[in-house]
């Protein structure tokens, strides 16, 4: 990318992950005006980041990644939530799930008073989306610039459990985004040829050819510059130590994340009037709800030792092999390593109960219950073995997130809340029985030798809940930490404006009342493409 000194620019968009490389594609598009992508990370030209299983080696790389870590739960557990700190964000080092959810997901928003959106809306920004492999529908696109394929080739261990959960009333199906039934499928991952397809490789990559747009890498915002209410810039630091200011002619669009954007806004006079005072910053806007609402799922990670089937073990469990599976990669672009994070995923109810799925679980035939003590990297197990983790969907607990202070350097405080209600509680409880009851069916069982985790000793209500809470599994899918809504109190509108403000947006995550049933990249940039369309159509009717 091309030196730019140029301090004034029509859209500055913070932010380079899912949301801000949609952002940066389509604005640019006008060539008739010019757009700022600022990142805080570096670039993802390094090779490792084309490749799937890349992400093993830089999800915790600080280089790629930034730390977030949780405040204490439970009996003292805490987690460290790792975000993409790199041009294309968590996309250039997640798992690369496609997952979407259904429509009610989406209705909800009209349903509460947002005209507007709606699942008819999100499909057809996944259509604009998406290059699927198994070609287009009214839900699905074919000719977009997100390359989506399916796992391949089916491997036995995954059909054996999928056998199991056809027995348990949960059907195959082709795609796992096809429908809102109890389903499994092979994964659809953001993987087109055996690679990669990051946000950025996808979006930013080829609109960088555009004059009219620069990215400015390495590059941190520090607060959001108000004249009045109204955002006219960004002050940030170059290379953590080089002070610059960016001004924007018509908008400010966060999108940092559903951590980074509600303390922006925070240490930028946005939010609880009472906490900016305690930390001396002045008030611009008094918004109660920023970094309120802080939803994340939790489950729990099943795994089996198995017998009489190879798994994946065998091409991993050494050095020597894991050469030799990269070996073959690097000449057919097939295998292992050209899988993301998971084979297998199934989207079903834990409770006969439910009027639709509640539960989220991926499965891939490799174990690892140990780790490398020098490295802290989970080391694979040399016997064949097994990893289901399954997570409740729609989690109703809600947490936060707050700056301590007005530094970059400030650590924030977030608390995540975990299992808080009581429907939360309930349906982890069903997740753990409804697994077992997956699990103990043939032919899986066939081949299972152990439960290795939880293990067996984990078995009443009271067990599992403290198992889930202090052992258990977040799905990294963070969001509602500004929210949209239609009340006053609501942090940004159904045009995604900030409350109080003009000139300013938030495009990401954390605009997401609810979760989406999953995984929330493919939603997020789904909700950028619609943003882009709200933002292009007004500067045209102005």
């Amino acid at each position: 990318m091309k030196p730019d000194n140029r301090t004034e620019f029509d859209y500055i968009v913070v932010g380079g992950g899912a949301a801000g490389s949609v952002l940066a594609y389509r604005l640019s598009a006008d060539r008739g005006v010019s757009v700022l992508l600022i990142e805080a990370g570096g670039s993802d030209s390094a090779p490792i980041h084309l490749v799937p299983k890349g992400f093993y080696f830089t999800l915790n790389n600080k280089k790629y990644a930034k730390d977030y870590e949780t405040e204490k739960y439970g009996d003292g557990a805490h987690e460290v939530w790792h975000r993409g700190r790199v041009l294309g964000g968590s996309t250039t080092i997640n798992g690369m799930v496609w997952n979407r959810g259904w429509a009610p997901d989406y209705d909800r928003y009209e349903q509460i008073g947002l005209t507007g959106w709606n699942w008819e809306r999100f499909c057809a920004a996944y259509r604009g989306l998406e290059r699927h492999e198994l070609g287009g529908t009214y839900f699905r696109g074919d000719k977009g610039p997100i390359g989506i394929s399916i796992v391949r080739p089916r491997e036995e261990a995954s059909d054996l459990l999928i056998e199991s959960m056809v027995k348990n009333g949960i059907e195959f199906e082709d795609d796992m985004n096809g429908s809102d039934n109890n389903r499994v499928s092979y994964v659809a991952s953001s993987i087109w040829h055996g690679l990669r397809v990051s946000a950025s490789r996808a979006l930013v990559w080829p609109a960088r050819r555009r004059r009219n747009l620069t990215v400015a890498l390495h590059t941190e915002v520090d607060r959001i510059l108000f004249d009045g209410t109204r955002a006219v810039g960004v002050s940030a630091l170059r290379d953590g130590a080089t002070p610059v200011t960016y001004k924007a002619r018509r908008e400010v669009i966060l999108a940092g994340g559903a951590f980074e954007s509600p303390m922006l806004l925070e240490r930028s006079g946005v939010g609880q009037a009472e906490l900016l005072k305690s930390l001396g910053i002045p008030v611009v806007v008094d918004s109660p709800r920023v970094g309120e609402g802080m939803r994340e799922h939790r489950g729990i990670l099943f795994q089996y030792r198995l017998h009489g089937v190879r798994g994946y073990n065998a091409q991993a469990s050494s050095t020597i092999r894991q050469m030799w599976t990269g070996f073959k990669y690097l000449f057919t672009r097939q295998g292992l390593i050209a899988h993301g994070g998971f084979g297998l995923s199934a989207i079903f109810a834990s409770d006969p109960a439910s009027d639709r799925p509640d539960t989220q679980g991926f499965f891939t035939p490799i174990s690892t219950t140990a780790v490398n003590p020098m490295s802290g990297r989970l080391v694979v197990d040399k016997e064949p073995g097994a990893r289901l983790v399954a997570l409740g969907l729609r989690p109703t607990s809600e947490g936060s997130i707050h700056i301590t202070g007005k530094s970059l350097s400030d650590a924030p405080k977030i608390v995540p809340n975990f299992l808080a209600t009581e429907h939360d509680r309930a349906l982890l409880i069903n997740i753990v029985r409804k697994v077992r009851e997956i699990t103990s069916s043939a032919p899986y069982s066939n081949y299972v030798s152990a439960e290795i985790e939880p293990g067996p000793e984990v078995s009443t209500d009271e067990q599992i809940l403290s198992y889930g809470l202090n052992r258990g599994n977040s799905g990294y899918h963070t969001l509602g930490s500004c929210a949209m809504g239609p009340s006053d109190t609501d942090v940004v509108d159904g045009e995604l404006r900030v409350r109080g403000t003009s000139g300013l947006r938030v495009v990401d995550a954390s605009v997401l009342r609810w979760e989406p049933s999953g995984n929330s990249v493919a939603p997020t940039m789904a909700l950028a493409w619609i943003a882009a369309d709200l933002i292009l159509e007004g500067a045209r009717a102005r």
